[in-house]
């Protein structure tokens, strides 16, 4: 079975670049992290400060070495700009990499452009390189426009805030 990179390969989208996070990145990501709006349905509270930033940097680079998560910065073509992220979280139990969490954010002066669809394209596209077969997504119950968003890309309402699609063949016990 396949494992997790110990480095993030850089995905393409039509407008932009999925890319490990950088130095420069953390004006950007406060931007995002810090905007109550952005929060609202995360279930943690903005950033009070830049310093956060910081602490959350370090807790991507410790559980993309531990194998545990994969985050990217979405940047947009030409200006270099973060304006996202999006990541591969929450791998099932094993190294047989069967099921991730996707979650991913978005600057709101981004919000309703598409190119958090296209991010999340590139992202399940490389999902699929790893051999994952099911992505899951929680998603809060008035977050509508995320919603919208993984219906579009094929996600399947399970239950309560959960969403799921499948990416290959479920091998359950009986077929083993």
């Amino acid at each position: 079975m396949p494992s997790l990179p110990r480095e993030l390969p850089v995905l393409l989208t039509p407008r932009g670049r999925l890319r490990p996070f950088d130095g420069r990145d953390a004006a950007d990501l406060f931007a995002i992290y810090g905007d109550p709006l952005v929060m609202r349905f995360v279930g943690e509270p903005p950033f009070p400060s830049l310093a956060t930033v910081s602490q959350m940097l370090a807790s991507v680079e410790r559980l993309l070495a531990g194998g545990e998560s994969l985050e990217w910065g979405l940047v947009l073509r030409g200006s270099g700009r973060l304006v996202g992220t999006c990541g591969l979280h929450s791998f099932a139990a094993g190294a047989s990499l069967r099921q991730a969490e996707v979650g991913c954010m978005l600057a709101r002066s981004h919000w309703g452009q598409g190119l958090m669809g296209e991010a999340l394209s590139a992202l399940i596209a490389y999902a699929r390189q790893l051999g994952i077969i099911t992505l899951l997504a929680d998603i809060e119950p008035d977050n509508l426009p995320s919603q919208r968003l993984f219906e579009r890309l094929g996600f399947i309402w399970q239950q309560d805030t959960s969403y799921r699609l499948l990416l290959g063949e479920e091998i359950t016990p009986d077929r083993a």
